[in-house]
């Protein structure tokens, strides 16, 4: 059984509450292949990174460096009561150029689990109280602003209060057996991306059962195959639309997208906007911090 207890969203940012009490990996959240950070209130899961297993209990957060989402994942185990909030790059950086600190290192440099003191934990669930009274739903204007400024600080005080990273944790040998296997496959992913169509190629390359692959690999990551391959892609895709003198025909013909108005909804699926519209306000907003940056 899952029940949502809160959840919402606005610019570079969402958070939701969920209790669960079974084994349950779909999550409920607002963005694919972001920055991430979960905090137990109640119950347990497991975080696993690489061969490894930490256990989350109350009071544990744990830091998700999106550079290591394919290999990193929280899974479902008993009884849990958690917050999810998610943190898109872009926003992230603009964030951080404002408050002097680099927040994509941080996540870097604290991904996994770290067990709180009892005094961080305690200001932070009254943080969380606070944002859950604010408003859920879409997050506009003061609310908007409010909740951001609460998620910086919840950040800041974790990286700089008191805690500890938690023990490894033995995972059973059947699940650890299809993690590693489910790494095999994302580092492969994360390599050909732009010559893999689907399941059934990945399957054929692995030669593995369809089914059995796509079951595992979505225990493991939290995605489909399919949607791994997109997320991999649509990263690509935004480097590629910012650093390289490419028409997005050529983009989308790179990625290995058989068509171009496909391109442009799975793009804009993932990340908001059409190639378009995502190259010309990505440049503009540059423009006006290099204009910035010569007023000051």
């Amino acid at each position: 059984m899952k029940k949502l207890i809160f959840a919402g969203k606005c610019h570079g940012v969402g958070i939701s509450h969920v209790v669960r009490d079974c084994d349950f990996t779909e999550s409920t959240g607002f963005f694919r292949n972001e920055y991430q950070m979960y905090y137990i209130l109640e119950g347990e899961r497991l975080f696993y990174i690489g061969r490894k297993g930490y256990k989350m209990t109350k009071g544990t957060v744990a830091f998700v460096d999106k550079k290591q989402i394919p290999i990193t994942n929280v899974i479902g185990d008993q009884f849990h009561n958690r917050i999810l909030i998610e943190l898109e790059e872009d926003w992230l950086i603009k964030a951080g150029e404002i408050l002097e600190m680099d927040f994509p290192k941080a996540f870097e440099e604290f991904h996994g689990v770290l067990q709180i003191s009892s005094v961080l934990q305690k200001e932070m669930e009254e943080k969380i109280n606070k944002i859950e009274k604010i408003s859920g739903g879409e997050l506009q204007g003061k609310d908007a602003a409010e909740v951001k400024l609460i998620i910086l600080d919840m950040i800041q005080m974790i990286i700089r209060g008191e805690w500890k990273r938690q023990e490894e944790y033995g995972l059973p040998e059947g699940k650890m057996f299809r993690y590693i296997k489910a790494r095999e496959i994302t580092n492969y992913l994360i390599e050909h991306c732009c010559e893999v169509y689907g399941l059934r190629d990945v399957a054929d390359i692995f030669y593995m059962d369809k089914s059995y692959l796509s079951r595992i690999f979505k225990e493991a990551t939290n995605f489909t195959v399919n949607e791994f391959i997109n997320c991999q892609r649509i990263g690509k895709a935004r480097e590629m639309l910012l650093k390289e003198n490419l028409t997005i025909e050529e983009i989308s013909r790179r990625l290995g997208y058989e068509s171009l108005p496909y391109f442009d909804r799975v793009f804009k699926k993932y990340t908001g906007f059409t190639p378009l519209q995502y190259r010309k306000t990505r440049k503009n907003m540059d423009k006006n911090e290099k204009l910035k940056g010569k007023e000051r």
